[in-house]
């Protein structure tokens, strides 16, 4: 009579089960994220529409996005300006079932979403690989063909950071993949499903492992502004289906069923991703706006290779249209002497030029001198988000436009200002201008945020600030702080 397993024995035999299920960990190979930096948009002072950057335009049909995509790829891989890192996420989420007791079952999915950790440390990982011809060989290969495209939805172009905010400044272009892109039969031969087979000779041996694919999903991020890719994320999800036999030693824990071999799916999803970090430097924000005296450091992010060249191998140098106003020193603190004699409308322009790995990389700034107190113009949105339900009454969104007293009326009245609405979604959302006080009405449920765009103009500048909308079909209690 066999003696009863010890909670702890069969607590790792099910964790080694459940490891072997995950057969589908195979050649994804992906690259390291580095964190994308949070910019948000400065509301306050003016930006001249002369200085708004360009930017490029989401393609609004698969083809154009098909090509646009595979360019920035090929472009990115082959660049002597930029590094790649790679890595592979694996989920484990969703419930399988196995011959035992539904509190063991419970326990086994339990210790099966914790073990991703385990299996994605079998996948390689690449950091700070210098992108060129000679290297473009060792990342992942995105064989994409237009074929494969079963959908793309135009409308997943827009991309909020981490805290769910709107970020203008970059865009994903995602793809809906045919399965059949994913070659599910070379699957076996991968080095991860071997090194689990042998992690796993003790206890059990795999007899067949059988893998469909049930969606592919491809994305693209772009930095809009300087048309340079981002990252890329593979997505695959499987289901998977295995069959396993306990060895002698093992046999005890399928002593319910009598059976030593048992047959097993679940569900699995890999991440390959793929993230390029690009030499040069760039400024933050596109504009600032100090008073004489003004002490700053300057909005400038600068992207070396410090591990290889230890910030020895760089040289930041600054031009200055003005530079009996602005002072720059080597910490790039930037300094205000006086008020500027230029035009406000024009501003002061700093160009920071980064000397680099054998090339020249530059960015402007510009600066605005002014006596006048930062807000006392502008528009904003104090909320990083709202939410609205079909059906409910008229609701007021929490902006804030300031306009400033012109000093030279008799009466003085306010400046006279000019608003912009623009909605993106205007079938979903209905915005109403009743002076400075925007109201706001849900007309149909959406599946992304609708956003709405605010551009205000006065005195000879220009100002802007986005909302996302949330829009629900249900009439919901919407925590909007």
């Amino acid at each position: 009579m066999s003696k009863p397993m010890k909670k702890g024995v069969k607590v790792f035999l099910i964790l080694l089960i459940a490891a072997t299920l995950l057969t589908a960990c195979f050649i994804c190979v992906g690259i390291y994220a580095k964190m994308e930096f949070e910019k948000e948009r400065t509301w306050l002072p003016p930006v001249p529409i002369a200085q708004q950057p360009s930017a490029t335009e989401l393609p609004d049909n698969a083809h154009d996005a098909y090509e646009y995509a595979m360019r920035l790829y090929r472009e990115a891989v082959r660049s002597d300006r930029a590094e790649g890192s790679w890595y592979t996420d694996v989920d484990l989420g969703g419930d399988m079932e196995l011959p035992f007791a539904e509190a063991d079952n419970v326990l086994i999915n339990d210790i099966r979403r914790e073990a991703a950790g385990a299996v994605q440390a079998l996948y390689p990982t690449v950091w700070g690989v210098k992108m060129s011809n000679e290297a473009s060989e060792e990342i992942p290969v995105i064989d994409l063909k237009e074929s494969d495209i079963l959908e793309y939805p135009y409308d997943a172009g827009s991309v909020y950071n981490r805290k769910g905010e709107y970020r203008s400044d970059v865009y994903e272009l995602v793809f809906k993949v045919d399965p059949a892109f994913e070659d599910a039969a070379a699957l076996h031969e991968s080095s991860v499903y071997k090194g689990i087979c042998d992690a796993l000779k003790d206890a059990v041996t795999v007899d067949s492992a059988e893998l469909e694919v049930l969606e592919v999903e491809l994305r693209f991020r772009v930095d809009r502004l300087t048309d340079q890719l981002q990252s890329v994320e593979l997505s695959r999800l499987y289901n998977v289906a295995a069959t396993v036999t306990f060895t002698d030693a093992y046999s005890a824990v399928v002593r319910d069923t009598g059976e030593r071999q048992i047959t097993v799916t679940m569900p699995y999803r890999a991440t390959q991703h793929i993230i390029f970090m690009w030499y040069g430097l760039h400024f933050t924000k596109d504009y600032l706006e100090q008073k004489p005296n003004d002490m700053v450091a300057l909005p400038l992010d600068v992207y070396v290779n410090f591990a290889a060249v230890q910030g020895e191998d760089f040289r930041l140098e600054y031009e200055i249209s003005d530079p009996e106003t602005l002072e720059i020193d080597k910490d790039a603190v930037l300094t205000v002497h006086k008020t500027n004699a230029v035009s406000d409308t024009e501003g002061i322009r700093v160009t920071a030029k980064l000397y680099y790995d054998g090339k020249v990389f530059q960015d402007d700034l510009i600066i605005f001198i002014s006596e006048k107190d930062k807000t006392a113009t502008g528009v904003r949105f104090w909320q990083d988000g709202y939410t609205m339900a079909v059906g409910g009454n008229e609701e007021p969104l929490p902006v804030e436009i300031r306009v400033p007293v012109n000093e030279q009326a008799d009466n003085k009245a306010e400046e006279e200002y000019e608003l912009l609405i623009e909605i993106s979604d205007p079938e979903a959302l209905s915005v109403e201008v009743d002076g400075k006080d925007l109201y706001a009405t849900a007309l149909k449920a959406a599946a992304d945020p609708v956003t709405v765009s605010v551009t205000m103009k006065c005195g000879g500048h220009t100002y802007y600030a986005e909302l996302p909308v949330t829009i629900t079909q249900a009439k919901e209690a919407a925590d909007n702080g």
